[in-house]
């Protein structure tokens, strides 16, 4: 099938099973959908319009925020002023970084390898987190996690949701120095430092053309110190609003999508995403993460090689 703005040919069902493996992989890891649905619409189905490239794989990106944002708010799972400070921030990182990809970042030539640079730095960030160093760390954080899961289910089993703001995310004190308690933990933050993190990560993430959660989460989980249960919520808030800016941004740029296209690979990643939630806990996802960081590792050589003559 023939798809004019994409200035591509491709099957239908390779896009929909693309998409599938995205949105599994992106739902089991928690990361790199955005520059997995960049590895294959330049490598896999040869798109050549770096601007169109950036928008399309941003709306991959959007999927699990928009499926996953109420159930974290109905869980009290999202630290909602922590979000609002990150999209406050990546409103205008987001509106920086595609501006910039716009107009800098236009030709593959240029693009391809910032994109190899960025694919390089997640392989090295999930080979580290199949490291036991890593994995030990995070078992307290995981007992904690599950008990909060373990509660959650208590509850809504009973009928008594309503008791879930008791060990929720609540606010002490919302400023400049902000404190809340989670599960019986309490927790501070700067409201303006985590203002100017949400800034870089959408500048970064928007040249790009991918969510950000790649910079998001460990930014969360290892500079502020909080728990993953409510990391993952918070981040796909962020995104959500970050992904939407940037993609408008370019989209009033002049970048092109091809709708037709992203549908294919939009119910892919929509089906991936629910099979992901059902089968997640019968696969290791040590595995899965050292096989992605080996492929990623070597895309992003691919891309940066040839700036050196070097071509794999």
């Amino acid at each position: 099938m023939h798809f004019a703005i994409a200035g591509v040919d491709a099957s239908p069902i390779s896009l929909l099973l693309w998409g599938i493996f995205v949105g599994y992989v992106f739902t089991t890891v928690g990361a790199a959908g955005g520059i997995l649905a960049g590895v294959g619409h330049m490598s896999i189905f040869g798109l050549k319009n770096a601007n169109t490239i950036k928008p399309m794989n941003q709306f991959l990106t959007l999927v699990s925020p928009i499926v996953g944002t109420p159930l974290y708010l109905r869980e009290k799972r999202i630290i909602v002023p922590v979000a609002i400070a990150l999209g406050l921030g990546g409103i205008t990182g987001a509106m920086i970084g595609s501006t910039f990809s716009s107009s800098l970042l236009k030709d593959m030539k240029t693009f391809q390898p910032y994109f190899g640079f960025f694919t390089l730095a997640i392989a090295l960030r999930l080979g580290y987190e199949c490291t036991q160093k890593f994995i030990d760390g995070q078992k307290s954080v995981k007992k904690a996690n599950e008990a909060f899961g373990a509660k959650v289910k208590e509850l809504k089993a009973a009928g008594r949701m309503s008791e879930l703001k008791e060990i929720g995310v609540n606010f002490q004190k919302i400023g400049v120095q902000s404190t809340f308690t989670f599960a019986g933990q309490e927790f501070k933050y700067n409201t303006i430092f985590v203002f100017f993190a949400g800034l870089i990560v959408a500048i970064i993430s928007a040249s790009l053309g991918v969510g950000g959660g790649f910079l998001l989460v460990p930014f969360m989980t290892s500079v502020l110190g909080f728990p993953m249960f409510i990391v993952a919520g918070t981040s796909v808030l962020s995104i959500l609003v970050t992904s939407a800016t940037s993609i408008s941004n370019y989209i009033s740029m002049g970048s092109a999508v091809d709708v037709t296209f992203l549908v294919f690979e939009l119910v892919g990643v929509a089906i991936g995403t629910v099979f992901a939630a059902k089968v997640s806990k019968y696969i290791n996802a040590r595995y899965l993460k050292i096989g992605l960081t080996v492929i990623l590792f070597y895309i992003g050589l691919k891309y940066m090689l040839p700036l050196v003559g070097i071509k794999i």
